[in-house]
């Protein structure tokens, strides 16, 4: 996939990872980028980084509708940036599979870190298959995953079970795109700065850094990709003994939780 050139959706855009990308696909040469949020008023500071590229895009990845209008309007789309999306519940308690008072919190998770970026991966596959035959370069789907894809973040179950679905669909994404000349990515992102991440009182890679590290592994044509503050570490300790980093994440739920 190359960068300069492209029209790119971004999801999220208005903050964090999504502004992110945003910035950093301008400074890259991005031809258009279609910046997509809930809130239409929440995009102001991010028109202004230039009107003329940016498109404003009134979308929530779980509506139905709003999904369906994105992409009639983004046809001409040859990268999407799949960045929306939620941890689940202020209260921690509500965040648990079997103490939850019920599982409203966790089905609303899924539905917004799994099966709506599944949704908006096909309904934007035929406009990056076309346009991956008419532009030099290719297109590209980039789904902002977690490293908490790959082990159980205890205090955020519902979350690393969206995101740990979403890891392996995107393998499945990516296989039957293979053909098409639309390269898929999956990021498993560390500690980076957004509204997520805000409560935490940990380092974080900046929003652009993380961008940055992105976007050139994209180009690269790296298929996984681990982004962010101790991303890398987390996966290589995962890869070395799984069992012993696990129960050091559950040992912390019961002696120290995350909040």
């Amino acid at each position: 996939m190359k960068l300069q050139g492209c029209t790119a959706l971004v999801t999220g855009a208005n903050e964090g990872i999504g502004k992110g990308f945003v910035e950093v696909l301008l400074e890259q040469g991005a031809a258009k980028i279609y910046a997509a949020a809930r809130r239409p008023d929440s995009l102001a500071s991010i028109i202004a980084l230039d009107p003329k590229r940016i498109v404003p895009m009134t979308l929530d990845i779980t509506n139905d509708a709003q999904r369906h209008a994105a992409f009639a309007l983004a046809s001409d789309m040859s990268l999407l940036v799949n960045n929306a999306g939620i941890a689940g519940s202020e209260n921690a308690t509500e965040r648990r599979f079997l103490g939850a008072s019920d599982m409203a919190d966790a089905r609303k998770v899924m539905e917004t870190d799994f099966w709506a970026h599944v949704e908006m991966c096909r309904g934007f596959s035929p406009h990056l298959i076309t346009n991956a035959t008419t532009r030099d370069g290719g297109s590209a789907i980039i789904n902002i995953l977690s490293v908490g894809a790959i082990f159980c973040v205890v205090e955020y179950s519902s979350y690393s079970a969206a995101k740990g679905a979403l890891a392996l669909a995107t393998i499945g994404i990516r296989a039957e795109l293979m053909k098409s000349n639309v390269s898929v990515h999956g990021v498993f992102t560390g500690a980076v700065e957004s509204r997520m991440s805000a409560k935490g009182t940990h380092a974080k890679t900046s929003a652009p850094d993380h961008a940055r590290y992105v976007l050139a592994a994209v180009e690269r044509g790296e298929e996984d990709i681990y982004a962010g503050l101790g991303a890398k570490e987390m996966h290589e300790a995962i890869r070395q003994d799984p069992v012993a980093f696990q129960r050091s994440r559950v040992e912390r739920y019961w002696d120290s939780p995350m909040k």
